[in-house]
């Protein structure tokens, strides 16, 4: 799977901040040096002069020692610490219950300045029982997220993959540049939970966070296009084999890397936000490279790519698979076929 998958995101992107549900966790910095070395063989092995960094982190488990998020800060080789609620996504079953429980790592994440990633949601309360799936977000806005910055003011965090109105109010409302950052995938922006159970269920647009409403869509859709320096891209691309994806349990993930780019772009044409963003942003920048290329790569405290890619107005269809070495197909969101139905994208790299 990584040998097919890496070259391909590699093609589009300079760098990647990989995550660390792996099994097992990555839980050291060995370990994730380990897997950083099987990224870069996996793009090299698919094109030899292809420049791509692998930003690694930490999964935070009861098992994640502060003595590996100090020294992780220290040599700068883990970037980030991730946080998933617990038995609600793919491996998620090793993380914190609550994320309030995790006092010494968070304590230390702020002493040396390592930022948390948040997949914030709540799926159990405090009694153990399961939530709405559709309103975690909101749970977690408003009760654990006030409570956890207040305990850790000076911790920096990334609401990843936001997903409600609440979120983009919430951001909109108290995000600042390097301090409270959120990410936004192309498939929260592109689709809304119609086309999730149209003519059935869509097993390529199955993911945690679900998929919303369209009022969730539209609102999410504003606050990308707004040039904020605190918004940015983040794909939360993730392959799965086609017998997983197309199962009675189907897998948790979208694969977007293909296409992540071309999706962006269309949305922030549809939302005539292709032009350049007033005030303090880099000269020249336009709303899309700030949210592509320039917002992400500051919060993390590295260089921006210097590449640039070329993107036509075209019309056009996913109509091919990416199969591994040994045969298995992974279907990228969008496709023709498996789906919603002969979609066409309006945007293409050249």
């Amino acid at each position: 799977m990584l040998k097919a998958v890496a070259p391909i995101t590699a093609v589009k992107f300079s760098a990647g901040l990989i995550m660390p549900n792996t099994e097992p966790p990555i839980e050291t910095v060995a370990a994730a040096e380990s897997y950083k070395q099987e990224i870069l063989s996996a793009v090299h092995r698919g094109d030899a002069s292809l420049q791509f960094q692998p930003l690694m982190s930490f999964y935070l488990t009861k098992n994640l020692s502060v003595a590996e998020i100090e020294k992780g800060a220290a040599e700068k080789k883990i970037f980030a610490a991730k946080s998933y609620p617990w038995g609600a996504t793919t491996n998620s079953q090793w993380g914190f219950r609550n994320i309030l429980e995790a006092k010494e790592q968070l304590s230390a994440m702020e002493r040396v300045g390592m930022p948390l990633l948040l997949h914030g949601e709540v799926h159990l309360n405090d009694k153990g029982e399961e939530e709405d799936p559709y309103y975690g977000e909101d749970i977690f806005l408003s009760d654990v997220l006030p409570r956890l910055l207040e305990k850790f003011p000076d911790l920096k965090i990334s609401l990843e993959h936001i997903s409600t109105k609440e979120g983009a109010q919430f951001m909109e409302e108290n995000g600042k540049e390097g301090k409270l950052v959120a990410t936004l995938t192309p498939h929260h922006l592109m689709y809304d939970r119609r086309q999730v159970f149209s003519g059935g269920y869509h097993s390529l647009l199955h993911c945690k966070p679900l998929i919303m409403r369209a009022k969730d869509r539209d609102a999410l859709r504003a606050l990308a296009t707004k040039g904020l320096l605190f918004i940015s891209a983040g794909t939360d691309t993730a392959p799965h084999a086609e017998q997983k994806k197309f199962s009675s349990r189907v897998a948790f993930g979208v694969f977007n890397s293909p296409i992540a780019v071309e999706m962006y772009t269309q949305v922030f044409d549809e939302m005539n936000a292709l032009d350049p963003i007033k005030g303090d942003a880099p000269h020249g920048a336009s709303k899309l490279e700030g949210f592509l290329s320039l917002n992400g790569p500051k919060f993390f405290g590295i260089e921006p790519s210097s590449e640039t890619m070329t993107l036509v107005k075209k019309d056009w269809q996913l109509t091919e698979p990416v199969v591994t070495s040994e045969g298995v197909n992974i279907w990228p969101v969008g496709h023709v076929q498996h789906g919603l139905g002969n979609e066409t994208f309006h945007w293409q790299t050249k």
